[in-house]
């Protein structure tokens, strides 16, 4: 079946995906490497993960059900999975006969480990001329940051974020893990650019990048727009809040242009306060004046009751769903992001990978391993 967004319900496994016929090595842990070895998987490539005998230590951070972490569950379906003991030669030696057929290595260890190891950049281009090589750091391969632990909150603060993001002067973290996930976003991206390269040169390469970098990189465009130019000091221009309350509840209500915003001084029944909003020359400025002046009016009605008024006015809207409500979304469930899936812990959903292939979604094609299940692949 298609529908308008042009997605087909089919046999997941039955069409070329992109990365058909690309074999991923996956030597990370915690959430970064991990996850965006698993979007490789979703677009086809053959992932296998590499844990060492006591397993990637993100298999018991969070809840869990039957021992496994489900954070871990969530980023590692599509895989194979083999337990190595790098510390010995037999192991390493397994880790070099995967390396050698593989088209992708991905790792997440400080360097001072990988050269501890034996596993530098001469070592792995005689193995595999063709590899390209992702090592992913938390602070960078080297400077005065680069032995540090680092976690998902360390990088909001230091690169900015938390204040950014600061409610009444106090900052705030987010509730999810935003730097692994948006670094994972960016490895994935930075492999399928390796792949590119290597199309065109038909050698390997290393890719390096680290976790502060690809934060700092995601925070600019918008947030550091008044640093964009060397000589602007203003203070920081925060976008406004855009979570307003209703009578049952809140709502989102963006509007950016100014018909937009004349739209919603009409539908609440104050567009005869244009002009005190003209008259305010600051933007920032008159823009919390513009939700200060709906505030009230907005407590009138329901979220429901609003969102046709505002939707007639073509005036920007959304209900705040919890995520519960979120995953039943009318369009989400119209584009099939979510699908059941059997594991040996149970059914689980799964959301497909973002985009179709000529109308056929993306699925993971099996649950996440067991530690060590397909150990009967080494040599």
């Amino acid at each position: 079946m298609t529908g308008d967004t042009g997605v087909t319900s089919s046999d997941n496994s039955a069409f070329v995906r992109p990365l058909d016929g690309i074999k991923v090595v996956e030597m990370a842990t915690y959430l970064a490497g991990p996850f965006s070895a698993k979007m490789l998987s979703d677009m086809g490539a053959d992932v296998v993960k590499v844990e060492m005998p006591t397993g990637d230590p993100y298999r018991a951070v969070g809840p869990t059900r039957e021992g496994t972490s489900i954070y871990w569950l969530n980023g590692n379906n599509g895989k194979r999975a083999v337990t190595i003991d790098l510390k010995s030669e037999a192991g390493l030696a397994q880790l070099k006969v995967l390396l050698a057929d593989a088209d992708i290595f991905i790792e997440n260890s400080k360097p001072q480990v990988t050269a501890k190891l034996g596993l530098g950049n001469d070592v792995i281009s005689a193995i595999n001329p063709r590899l390209i090589r992702l090592s992913i750091t938390g602070y960078g391969p080297d400077g005065p940051l680069s032995s540090e632990p680092v976690y998902d909150a360390l990088l909001q603060g230091r690169s900015g974020l938390l204040a950014f993001e600061a409610v009444d002067g106090v900052p705030r973290a987010t509730n999810h893990f935003l730097a692994d996930k948006i670094g994972a976003l960016f490895a994935c991206q930075m492999a399928l650019a390796g792949l590119a390269g290597r199309a065109r040169t038909g050698k390997g390469m290393h890719l390096q990048t680290s976790m502060l970098d690809m934060m700092s990189y995601y925070n600019f465009p918008d947030m550091l727009q008044h640093r964009t130019f060397i000589d602007d000091g203003r203070d920081w221009n925060a976008p406004p809040q855009v979570v307003v309350a209703t009578k049952d509840g809140h709502m989102v209500l963006s509007p950016v242009t100014g018909k937009q915003l004349s739209a919603t001084l009409q539908v609440v029944g104050c567009e005869g306060r244009k002009d005190e909003l003209r008259a305010i020359a600051d933007g920032r400025e008159r823009t919390y004046r513009f939700f200060s002046i709906i505030a009230d009016p907005l407590k009138e009605k329901t979220t429901a009751e609003w969102l046709p008024l505002f939707g007639e006015a073509q005036v920007p809207a959304a209900p705040v769903n919890s995520p519960d409500a979120g995953l039943e979304d009318a369009q989400l469930l119209h584009n099939q992001v979510y699908a059941e899936m059997e594991t040996p812990l149970g059914t689980v959903r799964a959301p497909r990978y973002p985009m179709t292939v000529d109308g056929n979604v993306l699925r993971p094609l099996m649950p996440a391993p067991a530690l060590g299940q397909d150990n009967d692949m080494l040599a």
